[in-house]
């Protein structure tokens, strides 16, 4: 019962996080990105930010959480790193890369980032930073969707036959 509560809550969780981020990435991002004026353009930007840079932290936890203990309810941490686990690998990976940006690189890089656009550095072109932000989030938009497909092979496809 345990496992079935986990793996529902760990698929809400990954679906509202994908969407937040799918959102910020082809809604906020290219406004901001039309926004004529320089430091409108940062101030939209950092107030999505901010807020959602929180709640992703959250389903960062969560989703972590629920997936190991799935992991372990099932025995499947044995499976990491083996042919049969790539599916877990490529989600478990991908998890450690959000954590580490999450809660490692994002809140400098991106507070640094801002801080520096919001006082308007004369030799920074704003609009370059953007669309470069801009990427980078399809980048992160695409390996949170290659997870959620290892998710469907390991729960649904040719690997579940692995997990018993």
């Amino acid at each position: 019962m345990l496992f079935y509560l986990m793996h529902i809550v760990h698929l809400l969780t990954v679906i509202l996080w994908i969407g937040g981020l799918a959102f910020v990435t082809m809604i906020v991002l290219p406004m901001a990105i039309k926004t004529p004026d320089a430091l409108q353009k940062v101030l939209l930007f950092q107030r999505v930010e901010h807020r959602f840079a929180k709640v992703a932290r959250g389903y960062n936890l969560v989703t972590g959480a629920s997936g190991i203990i799935m992991m372990l309810l099932m025995g499947w941490h044995k499976l990491l790193f083996t042919r049969a686990g790539i599916p877990l690998t490529v989600m478990t990976l991908v998890w450690v890369f959000w954590f580490v940006m999450l809660f490692g690189l994002e809140p400098f890089i991106i507070k640094k980032m801002l801080d520096r656009m919001a006082k308007g550095g004369a030799q920074m072109d704003i609009d370059a930073v953007f669309t470069r932000l801009n990427r980078m989030h399809y980048f992160m938009v695409a390996i949170s969707l290659a997870a959620a497909a290892a998710g469907a092979l390991t729960a649904h496809g040719p690997f579940s036959a692995y997990l018993g």
